[in-house]
């Protein structure tokens, strides 16, 4: 629990509850929390962590309902006291409902008592992103780096956000630094790989990846890459193969089930892509950046027909 810095007498619950969470057993997370009685389970970290479990669950109605209840109870601890601990799991509520202009509200609220607080500038940046607030995520980053500038999670933070801006350059010129420091950075070597895959060195993503997936194999984004990148040697089946690796990690990313669908398409497999296709729209009506879904599904049903004929 050292992230959080949390310090009260449920230690003991949250780490068994984390311990679940972190090995993808969000089932016997939420049984777990379910059997605590009410007294343990009136605490703000353990109700995001409820949340959480349902979200990954892909019952999102759930998870939300619980996030609300998560941003209350923080609003009565935070009667008494403007606690940072607190305020830092009110905006990750927000933030994960969507709600970037209250989280920032809550990450302000701490910056305001402790500048260098990390966690509210790394979410508040987060936050930025999500608002388009380019340059305002850029200082929060800078911000960070100034506060530890030997710490490389914070530079692959920073990596993370090149990467969505397209700065693949200034990306790789980090993630250099980074890998020359430790040859142990299973994410250092994945963002390196997307990176070399945005600018079309294939050959070089693979290297990357697989080294990414030798130091962890379950970060799914890794296995998704790899899929991606053998889409582009065209061998087909071979990226079916690590869709499904990525699936298996995450299966509510819409991303992987519309390239995975694509795949099929090249496979000239018109039923599964559709199938496919599908499952990604009802997870993202606008996957792959596509404007109108139902269009987009009856030219797939088009194509099999006139491959049919």
């Amino acid at each position: 629990m050292n992230y959080y810095e949390y310090g009260d007498e449920n230690i003991d619950v949250l780490d068994n509850v984390l311990s679940y969470i972190s090995t993808r057993k969000y089932g016997d997370a939420l049984e777990f929390i379910n059997n605590l009685d009410s007294i343990e389970i009136d605490d703000p970290l353990l109700l995001m962590s409820k949340a959480q479990c349902y979200l990954r669950l892909d019952k999102k109605d759930e998870a939300y309902e619980i996030y609300r209840e998560a941003i209350n109870l923080c609003d009565e601890n935070l009667k008494d006291k403007k606690d940072p601990f607190i305020l830092n799991i009110k905006g990750n509520c927000y933030l994960i409902l969507k709600n970037y202009i209250k989280a920032i509200e809550c990450y302000n609220e701490v910056l305001k008592i402790d500048d260098e607080n990390t966690l509210a500038l790394s979410f508040k940046s987060v936050a930025l992103i999500r608002l388009d607030e380019q340059d305002a995520a850029y200082e929060c980053l800078d911000r960070l780096l100034e506060i530890d500038s030997k710490n490389n999670d914070i530079k692959l933070f920073k990596v993370q956000y090149l990467n969505t801006m397209e700065r693949y350059d200034e990306a790789l010129e980090i993630l250099d630094e980074v890998l020359n420091d430790s040859f142990e950075y299973p994410q250092a070597y994945m963002l390196k790989a997307d990176a070399l895959y945005e600018t079309k060195h294939f050959d070089e993503a693979l290297m990357n990846v697989t080294k990414s997936l030798e130091l962890n194999p379950d970060i799914s984004y890794s296995w998704y890459l790899k899929a991606k990148i053998f889409m582009e040697y065209r061998k087909y089946e071979n990226a079916l193969n690590y869709f499904d690796k990525a699936l298996s990690i995450d299966s509510n990313v819409d991303c992987y089930l519309f390239d995975k669908a694509s795949c099929y398409l090249n496979l000239f497999k018109y039923d599964e892509a559709y199938e496919t296709y599908v499952k990604a729209f009802k997870l993202n009506p606008h996957s792959g950046g596509i404007a109108n879904s139902d269009i987009f599904l009856d030219f797939i049903n088009d194509l099999k027909a006139i491959n049919k004929n």
